[in-house]
């Protein structure tokens, strides 16, 4: 990789940066011309922060079912945005 690359925690990112940051490092091994021990940095990276998005949407989800409560029974639907 070019440069000192910023490490940010991910820990500390709000899903929509990790997302983008993803998609960034996606566009990046698509272009194939890395060397082999940038393309698996990046693919590590890449690696955490889809771990990060998928706890960020699960997290999501559960808030979700309990605001669908009803009646003290957890009622989950599917959430639907149109």
């Amino acid at each position: 990789m070019n440069g000192p690359e910023v490490v940010e925690r991910l820990d500390n990112m709000s899903f929509e940066s990790s997302l983008e940051e993803l998609e960034n490092l996606v566009n990046k091994l698509e272009k194939g011309q890395l060397t082999l021990d940038e393309s698996l940095g990046i693919f590590e990276r890449g690696m955490k922060l889809a771990r990060v998005c998928n706890q960020q949407l699960s997290k999501a989800e559960r808030k979700i079912e309990i605001l669908i409560e009803e009646n003290g029974k957890l009622k989950a639907e599917t959430f639907i945005d149109e």
